[in-house]
């Protein structure tokens, strides 16, 4: 059998032989991940263990603050209670302290809640009675004179402390034993027991009362009972749920002294212990009225500095290493102490009554370290595959140059697509042959680039081409032969509006005509009315914006002469007028409140009543009626009334929006052209295809009003008889008005559908606008600007751009500011009123 030596040999000499050769067949990734690996491994371990270093550093201090912070939260406590004690000392010493009065005044401090006292007591130095009371449990006995010798201690040892209190100076004990009679039916000599703090003043006493010493006692368990519950789970500090690691505190006196250590919080009414206290210390059990008292050698130099320190109002924090770490199942534990004051005259400085300690052991580092530790191999073992999968594309990379030159290469089939090959290598033969492919493609470019602007000539020469609308041009020949021929378009949209007309054309009911500024409502008012049965009835309109609440009232329902002072003779309203016929009532949303509550009043009876006159007229009016507003929100907003809807809504007619229409662009573009050749005195007029296709790809926000403008205005400035892309331009090239939540309903009385408009063509240009005055009031300031832009502006419009809901005759007023002052110039008459900017 060969020796350790031998093999050790043998396998020597087989790597010497066979490792170049292996290390030659890897590769290049093999290569680099034999080299890397170690390095890499060092390096994760090295970073967890500096990792886990700080983190358990940043635990430690954080475990650090929450246990000092529990500690002085602990101490605060106490000190309020004791306090609390003094407060309810120096009110009772203030009263009277004949029996009855205080009797009465410790019931009444009991059942007001206050803390749960065990005796009151006033002890007169000469003269006078004293008064000895105990609890017992929800109830207060007063201890007979005969029985005070029975009590232990005897309560006249007490008056020793008055020489050296002042009045309004309040002493606090140490923890005392007392001991009381108690006797009942079925016990003479009972007696009750228990460890109490007695805090001391001093009554000066009157007159009538003689100077003497009120003290009043508190059990310690009360006290003790803070440390509980501030180690419960119901302790306000409970902000996370905690392991159940072993935590206690202590109350120590200014002598060293453990009185008492937190117990379960739910087993309030136990004696007091020290047994975790005083766990690994030797010392003396026992003192004097309190038996579970321990006070640790003089050897504890940890215990003793802490409680020097707190003599000297300090607090702080200690971390201890464990004795026996594997009995407590942690490597150390936290010693935070904290002074808990006392004091003793509200004027002066406080002093040092005792002393809270924490004790803490928490499992957190442990557990932290264990979770380090699996981390890091979790993330040694993520690391190293993720380092091989890097590796290994890594060695891809280094050798794939040529392969993704040439698959480059293979890609460039698009000419639209092809792009310079720019690969993140270097090298000479790279280099080379990147740039020798490169001015292929540049060549290649240059000779698409000059074919696509050979093709886009040829498209432009096809924009500015006729457009072929012979298909229009004939479905308006068919228009112009059906029922309704004022309706012009195609579509399922347009074709619901004319069965709509014609179904409402054949009752004799009232109709709610809805849509947005410029979809054609008034013309569908005319076309119900002219397929009506009373067709040959008067249609009369009225523009319910376009007047104020007086002004209105009088159109609609008329006047008798003198009914005011210019009412010279009788005038027939609205009503009156359409008597048998139809009115039409454009933008009733604008009507105010008294208008639509007279409208409510004439629908529901038919009846009217002139201004000024006694007398009720029947009429017999069909109406209809016209918003560009969701009538329904402003119900909700209480400025349009619900019945009146409900009066007018018994058929509802919706007009589409232009561009939920964009089928019929073209088709009203072929007829509006024809009337705007009318009106610039031009024949033969007729769209490119690009003009076309802009006006079909617009979204027409003043819908047919909007088109009709535009389509005027272009062929004003066509310069040829086939009107350009650039000839066409739309509102936005303009300028841009501020966005309206409700655009309101032209004010000229002739409302337009999809296919009529209903304001005058925009002028081709505008004139200069002069600069304004400094006489103009804020309003007409903040609009000016606006204005300039513009070009020209209605009354409403000018509400609008104001705000404020302006009133009408404010606005009229304004403007005829304007006008008075030379900036604007008035333009027609009536409801179609506008005000243009004065050229200079």
């Amino acid at each position: 059998m060969p020796s350790f030596s031998t093999s050790g040999s043998r396998m020597s000499d087989w790597i010497r032989r066979h490792l170049p050769g292996l290390v030659r067949r890897l590769g290049l990734r093999g290569k680099l991940l034999l080299a890397l690996m170690p390095s890499i491994v060092c390096i994760l371990l090295f970073t967890g263990w500096a990792s886990y270093r700080v983190s358990d550093e940043f635990i430690d201090i954080a475990l650090s603050r929450t246990v000092r912070q529990n500690t002085m939260a602990v101490a605060h406590e106490m000190e309020q209670y004791l306090d609390g004690c003094r407060t309810d000392l120096l009110f009772l010493a203030g009263g009277r302290t004949d029996g009855a009065s205080l009797r009465d005044a410790f019931v009444r401090l009991m059942q007001a809640g206050g803390k749960p006292y065990l005796e009151l007591c006033y002890l007169p130095a000469s003269g006078g009675e004293p008064v000895v009371l105990v609890r017992q449990g929800g109830t207060v006995h007063a201890v007979a004179q005969d029985a005070l010798n029975r009590v232990r201690p005897n309560p006249f040892a007490e008056l020793d402390r008055l020489a050296a209190l002042k009045p309004g100076h309040v002493a606090a004990s140490d923890i005392l034993e007392v001991s009381y009679p108690m006797p009942t039916k079925d016990s003479a000599n009972r007696y009750a027991d228990a460890n109490v703090v007695r805090f001391y003043t001093a009554c000066p006493g009157n007159g009538a009362e003689p100077p003497g010493l009120l003290f009043l006692s508190v059990e310690a368990t009360t006290l003790r009972n803070i440390l509980s519950w501030y180690n419960s789970r119901k302790s306000p500090l409970w902000a996370y749920p905690r392991s159940d690691e072993l935590r206690f505190s202590y109350f120590l006196n200014h002598d060293g002294w453990m009185l008492f250590q937190s117990e379960d919080y739910d087993k309030q009414g136990g004696e007091l212990t020290t047994y975790l206290a005083r766990e690994g210390f030797d010392g003396s059990l026992g003192k004097p009225g309190n038996a579970a008292a321990f006070r640790p050698n003089e050897k504890y130099d940890l215990y003793w500095n802490a409680v020097a320190a707190m003599g000297k109002g300090e607090n702080g924090l200690e971390r201890v290493e464990e004795a026996h770490p594997k009995q407590s199942g942690v490597d150390f534990h936290y010693f935070s102490y904290a002074p808990v004051y006392f004091r003793a005259d509200p004027a002066g400085p406080p002093s040092v009554y005792g002393g809270v300690i924490f004790v803490d052991r928490s499992q957190l580092p442990i557990i932290a370290g264990y979770k380090n530790m699996d981390v890091m191999l979790f993330v040694t073992i993520g690391g190293i595959v993720v380092i091989s999968i890097l590796i290994f594309l890594f060695g891809r990379i280094l050798t794939r140059p040529i392969r993704e030159l040439a698959a480059r290469m293979n890609t460039l089939n698009s000419l639209e697509e092809m792009e310079e090959i720019h690969l993140p290598y270097s090298g000479y033969d790279i280099t080379v042959l990147q740039e020798s492919i490169n001015n292929i493609i540049r060549r290649v470019k240059q000779q698409v680039v000059e074919i696509q602007a050979k093709d886009e000539a040829i498209l432009n020469v096809n924009k500015r081409e006729r457009a072929s609308l012979d298909r229009d041009r004939e479905l308006l020949v068919e228009n112009e032969l059906s029922r309704i021929p004022e309706i012009v378009g195609v579509g399922s949209a347009t074709a619901n509006l004319k069965v709509n007309i014609l179904k409402a054309a054949q009752v004799d009911v009232d109709v709610l005509i809805a849509g947005e500024t410029g979809t054609g409502k008034q013309l569908v008012a005319e076309a119900i009315h002219a397929h009506s049965s009373r067709a040959d009835k008067p249609f009369i309109s009225i523009n319910c914006g376009a007047l104020d609440e007086n002004l209105l009232l009088d159109a609609l329902f008329g006047h008798v002469k003198g009914a005011f002072s210019e009412a010279k003779d009788d005038r027939n309203g609205a009503f009156v007028e359409a008597d048998g016929g139809i009115l039409f009532l454009d933008e009733i949303q604008s009507a105010s409140h008294k208008v639509q509550q007279s409208l409510l009043r004439a629908l529901a009876s038919r009846k009217i009543k002139p201004l000024g006159s006694d007398r009720e007229v029947t009429v017999d009016v069909r109406i209809l009626a016209a918003t560009n507003v969701d009538i329904p929100s402003l119900i909700e907003d209480k400025t349009f009334r619900e019945d009146l809807y409900y009066r007018l809504k018994v058929i509802s007619i919706n007009t589409p929006a232009l561009r939920e229409n964009r089928e019929n662009i073209s088709l009203l573009s072929v007829y509006y052209l024809k009337q705007a050749e009318a009106l610039a005195g031009r024949e033969h007029l007729d769209l490119s295809k690009g003009a076309l296709a802009k006006l079909v790809s617009h979204d027409w926000p003043g819908n047919v009003r909007e088109l009709v403008n535009c389509i005027t205005r272009a062929a004003v400035m066509a310069e040829t008889d086939v009107i350009q892309p650039e000839e066409i331009r739309l509102e936005s090239d303009f300028y841009s008005w501020p966005v309206q939540p409700q655009p309101a309903e032209s004010t000229n009385g002739n409302t337009p559908h999809p296919h009529a408009p209903d304001t005058p063509p925009a002028a081709p240009a505008q004139p200069a606008a002069p600069e304004a005055d400094t006489g103009l009031n804020p309003r007409q300031k903040e609009a000016w600007d606006v204005i300039r832009k513009q070009g020209t502006v209605t009354r409403k419009q000018y509400q609008d751009l104001v705000g404020g809901n302006l009133p009408t005759r404010t606005a009229i007023y304004d403007l005829q500011d304007f006008v008075k002052r030379g900036l604007l110039t008035k333009k027609g008459k009536g409801p179609s009123t506008r005000y243009e900017l004065t050229s200079e």
